[in-house]
């Protein structure tokens, strides 16, 4: 270990500690990746195994927030859409089209309201909405999934007697009803003829299991790289050392000169 003094030096010392540093952050990042793709697989498989729809009393009762075990699966509401509530989402994309989402609140039995995806309209490239087909009155049944409110961002517009908002969130649009909103909004997986039904979700776990290991293989490739710079370094004073040991090269051998036929005379030991 003699030989190895010189990690303790400053320099060393702050290259050590930059490298605990790094391993540890890459250990942190390596664990919430693996946290996101074991949450993406649940997902997946409760998209996959949902086939039954629940009551939606059941699953998203009023006045209480949304179960983690609840998102993505299938409910069953019955109501009254308040059409005149309307609202329309823009810039969405759906199957690798571009185009609007309808969504209409349900009105439930109880006064409080489910806000309902009716389905997808492609854009016709003219900045306008194009035509959809209108809610249905009277009471209606709906079998639909569940999905978690987004984040609020951009504004909420009123636009030709309905809300327009680039994003479904209901810190954005509670405000403009009368009645609370179930914790959760759905799409409807059956949606009317002119609508297209939002794409069945699909996360690509694996990619976060991938991006998890190779956090972990970086974590594990600091304390190897400072095993290979402490070993050059010292390789490299060794041969310093050597070097300095080394004794001095012998004077040339004198011989005569053919050419003036004088011999070369041998330079003094003083010189």
């Amino acid at each position: 270990m003699q030989r190895y003094r010189f990690v303790l030096a400053a320099r060393w010392l702050l290259l050590t500690l930059a490298g605990v540093v790094v391993m540890v952050v890459c250990a942190l990042l390596s664990q919430w990746q693996w946290g996101r793709a074991v949450e993406r697989a649940a997902a997946n498989e409760v998209i996959a195994e949902s086939r039954e729809a629940a009551p939606v009393d059941e699953v998203l009762p009023a006045g209480s927030g949304l179960d983690d075990a609840a998102r993505w699966t299938l409910v069953e509401a019955r109501g009254v859409y308040d059409a005149e509530n309307e609202i329309v989402l823009r810039a969405q994309t759906n199957n690798g089209l571009n185009g609007f989402e309808i969504v209409t609140p349900l009105v439930l039995e109880d006064g409080s309201a489910l806000l309902v995806d009716r389905g997808f309209v492609a854009s016709e490239s003219t900045g306008h909405v194009p035509d959809y087909p209108a809610a249905p009155s009277g009471e209606v049944t709906v079998t639909a999934r569940i999905y978690e409110y987004e984040e609020s961002s951009g504004g909420v517009t009123e636009v030709d007697g309905h809300l327009e908002s680039r994003r479904l969130s209901d810190d954005m649009l509670g405000s403009y009803f009368d009645y609370d909103l179930r914790a959760a909004w759905v799409a409807d997986i059956e949606p009317a003829e002119g609508f297209t039904a939002l794409e069945t979700p699909s996360f690509k776990d694996w990619q976060n299991y991938s991006y998890a290991v190779q956090w972990a293989l970086f974590a594990a490739m600091v304390p190897v790289g400072w095993v290979v710079l402490a070993r050059r370094e010292r390789k490299d004073m060794d041969e310093e050392a050597d070097a300095e040991a080394a004794p001095g090269g012998e004077p040339e051998a004198a011989g005569a000169d053919e050419e003036s036929g004088v011999a070369p005379v041998s330079p003094s030991p003083r010189t």
